[in-house]
């Protein structure tokens, strides 16, 4: 096996939101005057950063903010080096979206309407819709080619390579699923446990898995696969692609969001070394994930191509082993570095509280793992209650936990209590807010920050640059890489230098971010 280190990737996330605006105190009486979903997340977007005219905001920091279908709230990363990077930027555009959301409570109230807007950084709302936590890693073109053997190595080491991605992602979730209460009926569900003592056989690992249709597609919005495959990597397209997962589930402990990104790079870094994982494929790998929905353990069976019966806890760890065999080899990379507890402490942490089933000393790290704890002790609060009342508990623990808003979600006052534990400092996220990573997006976000100053209309992409008033050609930017070019700089210093004479409004509703959402 290679000890060969391969090259930096920028890896990114993307987070839809569900929204929901309800009256401020219980009591309230429920009022008509009260936004629905539409109106709710167009109200938000009202109170978007000053300076935007649309509700599809690249920003200063690097990162994107957007209006996604469905009247999602979505917020991208930047592209991030390091997985502490990533983290940070994934919690400063949480925290920017609660900043829309506040204002957009405080609009009504002087309207004379108390209500509070909820943010919810979940999987699932009760109508049955699924929306997710999507990754995005920049691999090499010949690791995963094109699919049709005309790239690199060939449709061979392509296939080969997404047979064991998707082994891995299917069987992810005993590590860092986010937990669901389970219904009566589920598999290995215990409705009328007895007590506190039982409540965890009532949870299951994944609310995203029983979503999951199909290992790989191109479709982004029927078809919910693991890997998205359009070949969309917002880089040159000769050299690389972007493997995009879509499986992920929304996590709101910064250990698991840093757990499941650092994993997933490790394991891209030792495929592209040339490690070998294919005895690991499986044969199955959907019947194994949708199962783990419904596991309180993971001990979901998982058949290997070889014909080994194991579970998916046996996978993830043998999978952990080779890659820690690999990190002790190769060194510790550049993108886990101030995050190298997340593999080599944290991670066989989880696999031992799977085995001996007892999360006690990963909950407050590992989402699953906390709400179980949060469930346990609203038991002991409420000893008499079972049936109906006892699942709807759980489901509200279960929202409840995924709130953003500081008043009514449990995550915030977990966190602020130290119940929770974070992987980043507070200063961190604070910084991310304003502050781009060290990659292209230092260059984006230059050009973002200096058309806000002086009130140019600009467009962006992740891969380009255009001055709209006055009109640039586009700048191209395709190394991800990227943080000194000198054509971005020079268009961003005559950014800075234009006057108002030069600049032709194109349209100035909207402007102040006070404006028409659309």
């Amino acid at each position: 096996m290679s000890a060969s280190v391969p090259g930096p990737r920028v890896t990114g996330l993307e987070t839809e939101f569900g929204v929901l605006c309800a009256p401020a105190g219980p009591a309230e009486p429920a009022s008509t005057d009260l936004p629905g979903i539409e109106q709710a997340a167009a109200l938000i977007f009202r109170h978007r950063p000053v300076g935007y005219r649309s509700t599809n905001l690249f920003l200063p920091n690097g990162g994107r903010l957007y209006l996604d279908i469905g009247s999602h709230p979505e917020y991208a990363t930047a592209e991030c080096l390091r997985v502490r990077d990533l983290v940070a930027q994934d919690q400063a555009g949480r925290a920017i979206l609660v900043s829309m959301a506040q204002q957009a409570a405080a609009g009504l109230a002087r309207r004379g309407i108390r209500a509070r807007f909820h943010l919810l950084a979940n999987n699932t709302d009760s109508a049955g819709h699924t929306y997710g936590c999507h990754e995005s890693y920049s691999v090499p073109r010949h690791l995963i080619g094109d699919g049709n053997g005309t790239e690199g190595g060939g449709s061979g080491r392509s296939e080969a390579t997404m047979a064991v991605l998707t082994s891995f992602l299917a069987t992810r979730p005993v590590l860092v699923g986010s937990g669901r209460p389970l219904r009566p009926g589920a598999a290995g569900s215990i409705p009328e446990a007895q007590g506190p003592q039982d409540e965890d056989a009532c949870w299951g690992l994944s609310p995203r898995a029983p979503h999951l249709r199909s290992l790989t597609s191109a479709d982004t919005t029927g078809e919910r696969a693991l890997i998205n495959t359009r070949d969309e990597p917002h880089a040159d397209p000769a050299r690389l692609r972007r493997l995009h997962v879509t499986c992920a589930d929304t996590t709101m402990a910064e250990p698991a969001t840093g757990l499941r990104s650092a994993l997933t790079l490790l394991l891209l870094d030792a495929l592209e070394a040339g490690w070998d994982f294919t005895d690991l494929v499986l044969v199955d790998p959907l019947a194994t994930l949708s199962a783990l929905g419904d596991s309180a353990w993971g001990d979901v069976l998982a058949v290997t191509g070889d014909g080994r019966r194991l579970s998916a806890v046996d996978v993830q760890e043998a999978f952990l082993e080779r890659m820690s065999d690999y990190l002790h080899e190769a060194g510790v990379p550049e993108f886990l570095r101030g995050a190298e507890h997340l593999v080599e402490d944290l991670a066989p942490r989880v696999v031992s509280a799977l085995r001996h089933r007892d999360a006690s000393a990963i909950d407050t790290e590992i989402d699953w793992a906390v709400k179980r704890r949060l469930m346990r002790a609203q038991r002991e609060r409420h000893p008499q209650l079972c049936g109906q009342a006892l699942e709807t508990l759980r489901s509200r623990v279960d929202l409840a936990y995924h709130d953003l808003n500081a008043e009514t979600g449990l995550s915030p006052r977990l966190t602020a209590q130290g119940a929770m534990t974070r992987l980043c400092e507070p200063q961190e996220v604070e910084d991310a807010r304003r502050t781009p990573p060290a990659t292209r997006a230092a260059l984006r976000g230059a050009f973002v920050e200096a058309c806000l100053e002086v009130g140019a209309d600009f467009s962006v992409t992740w891969e380009s640059l255009r001055l709209d008033s006055p009109a640039t050609a586009p700048l191209d930017l395709p190394d991800p890489l990227e943080t000194v070019n000198k054509a971005a700089e020079s268009l961003t210093r005559r950014v800075r230098g234009l006057r108002l004479e030069q600049m032709r409004r194109i349209n100035l509703v909207g402007r102040g971010g006070l404006g028409a959402p659309g």
